[in-house]
């Protein structure tokens, strides 16, 4: 008997117990569907959180090829690193500067994403030790309440606007609340907000969409859209495509009685003679604990219902309907697939697919298609 996907399999370690699977393709296709909706707009890459999960190292140069010459990134030790992958593009740091870290930014070729009036006076401080004008994005607060210029400081800013000599704000940005829901009042009332602000420094470019807000319209697009979870395919439009599969091997297959439990806590006691197979992922590589009972494997075609408690190791599916052929300890079974994609397995469980993708361990091989 063969092993599933063994073509793709014989290049991971013998060892290997669970491995994520990335098409590239569907990446670049997501990323130049987004750009061919912004007929007038540059289309940036959001890469934070390792790229949403699916390594920022592989997915960086792929993008960069596609000719994607801005990113943004969370912090400033993503920057950094992104840094060391591209040495062209531009890269927004978008929690802005920490104390002491200016000369990161300077020696690295960062743009800070300026998020208050204390950051604002770091970087203007650095501008003049440097004796040079150096780049900054200026972040304003419209409706999120995270982060960003509050009315308060806003009013400061302008009041104070000789803090910006010799910085160039080469960037005026804002960020949505609800792009996700294309009815939600909030986005026009933000977007409003956001074209008076950023008629404040003609000169700079303007950013408020997000993947969410490219689909709200050309109104939101401005200079610059920001996709992180477009890219890979985590936003229900159907011209975007999912990348990801993940898969997990068997590694033991036993059979239990009716009546018998499974698991931590027995929350799943069975109802017939029942063939058992125990795979080698468990919610340290990120298979979340809240699938137990409820999501699934595919085994070439045929499905396995998760049975009894994901430990953090091992995750038992109920393998009775499934050919014996396929049961065997060293195949593999999809977790994730075309049929159970990550915003499925994250709706069954009241989450969302970025809380997954970004939950996958280390222990993980990562396969790039």
């Amino acid at each position: 008997m063969q092993p599933l996907l063994a073509f793709e399999t014989e290049s991971l370690p013998l060892h290997c117990t669970g491995f994520l699977e990335i098409d590239t393709k569907a990446i670049t296709h997501n990323y130049r569907t987004l750009q061919a909706l912004l007929p007038n707009s540059l289309c940036a890459a959001v890469l934070k959180a390792d790229a949403y999960g699916f390594g920022m190292s592989a997915i960086a140069p792929i993008l960069e090829k596609e000719g994607c010459d801005v990113f943004f990134v969370a912090h400033l030790e993503e920057g950094i690193f992104l840094r060391s992958l591209l040495k062209g593009a531009q890269i927004y740091v978008l929690s802005g500067i920490l104390p002491g870290t200016e000369s990161l930014f300077v020696e690295h070729c960062l743009t800070p994403v300026l998020n208050d009036l204390n950051m604002v006076k770091k970087w203007a401080l650095k501008v003049q030790q440097q004796r040079k004008k150096l780049s900054c994005a200026l972040h304003f607060d419209t409706g999120m309440h995270r982060s960003g210029f509050d009315q308060k400081e806003t009013v400061q800013l302008f009041d104070a606007c000789d803090l910006l000599d010799g910085v160039k704000v080469d960037c005026v940005m804002s960020h949505l609340s609800s792009s996700h829901d294309l009815q939600s009042p909030l986005n026009e009332k933000q977007r409003d907000l956001f074209e008076s602000l950023r008629r404040r420094f003609p000169a700079a470019k303007a950013s408020l969409a997000d993947t969410g807000g490219i689909y709200l319209g050309a109104s939101y697009h401005y200079d610059i859209a920001r996709p992180g979870k477009g890219l890979f395919g985590l936003y229900k439009a159907p011209t975007l495509t999912p990348c990801l599969k993940l898969f997990a091997r068997v590694l033991q297959v036993r059979n239990a009685l009716q009546g018998e439990s499974i698991g931590y806590g027995a929350t799943h006691t069975l109802s017939r003679d029942s063939k058992l197979a125990t795979l080698g992922i468990g919610f340290a590589d990120g298979y979340d604990r809240r699938l137990s009972n409820t999501g699934a494997a595919m085994i070439q075609g045929f499905k396995a219902p998760v049975v009894g408690r994901i430990s953090m190791d091992y995750t038992v599916i109920d393998v009775t309907d499934v050919p014996e052929s396929l049961c065997f300890t060293g195949n593999w079974v999809e977790l994730v697939n075309e049929l159970f994609t990550l915003d499925h397995l994250a709706d069954s469980i009241e989450t969302i697919s970025r809380e997954l993708s970004t939950g996958f361990g280390r222990r993980l091989q990562r396969v790039y298609k």
